[in-house]
């Protein structure tokens, strides 16, 4: 399957961060992560990532610090890293 990117109505800065943390997270854990996606949770989190193995969630944590130094946008993603099975139950 290829990549498809889905644009809302509107765009919003947190998108464009989102889509720049996506390709971020990508490019470090080919394989593991399975989406990126701006959304609004109910605990505050803002952007929720599924992958393949949440027992590396730490080393993603990890990674989104790193790009938020990066990018001078420190405390700007709160993450949500579910599995996708936990993924799957929640829509």
């Amino acid at each position: 399957m290829g990549l498809k990117i889905i644009f809302p109505e509107k765009i919003y800065d947190m998108d464009e961060i989102v889509m720049k943390l996506a390709g971020h997270l990508i490019r470090r854990f080919e394989g593991l992560i399975l989406s990126v996606e701006h959304f609004k949770g109910w605990d505050g989190s803002n952007v929720r990532i599924v992958v393949s193995d949440v027992g590396r969630a730490g080393e993603i944590i990890d990674s989104i610090f790193e790009f938020e130094k990066m990018h001078g946008i420190i405390g700007t993603i709160i993450p949500e890293i579910v599995s996708k099975n936990e993924y799957d139950i929640c829509r």
